[in-house]
């Protein structure tokens, strides 16, 4: 199950990184990077939104926007950092076409699927916050 998300995660990568259109190779990274940075941000602020409304109670305290930011930050460098320093996700980028017509079509499917699931559960997380914390 983990080779699996992290396969996922790393498709992710490789087709944000082939859908760029800049010729050089740091921008195509920095973009595919933030991308990703943005999914996974939205899945922590998610997962923050319920273990909140489960509790009944605010659990994390009150961040202030440079602690938010710098998290953010972190969270983007540490995806520069796997992705690019460390060469995964360019090396699974390179070995991509290599690997059966079926697994690239599930790896991208599932891919498309997490990230269509990830915009419907901010929207129900949003909503549902809200309505429980009665904030209008």
């Amino acid at each position: 199950m983990f080779r699996l998300l992290k396969e996922i995660y790393l498709t992710g990568f490789t087709l944000l990184f082939r859908l760029s259109r800049s010729k050089k190779i740091g921008y195509k990274v920095g973009g595919a990077c933030a991308v990703l940075t943005l999914v996974e941000w939205f899945n922590l602020l998610n997962i923050s939104s319920w273990i909140d409304i489960l509790s009944g109670k605010q659990v994390l305290p009150p961040f202030s926007e440079p602690e938010v930011l710098l998290a953010f930050f972190a969270l983007g460098f540490l995806n520069i950092y796997v992705l690019f320093v460390r060469g995964h996700g360019i090396a699974f980028e390179r070995e991509f076409d290599k690997l059966g017509k079926s697994r690239r079509i599930l790896l991208m499917v599932s891919c498309v699927v997490l990230l269509l699931a990830t915009i419907a559960f901010s929207i129900y997380s949003t909503s549902a916050y809200h309505r429980f914390f009665h904030i209008k």
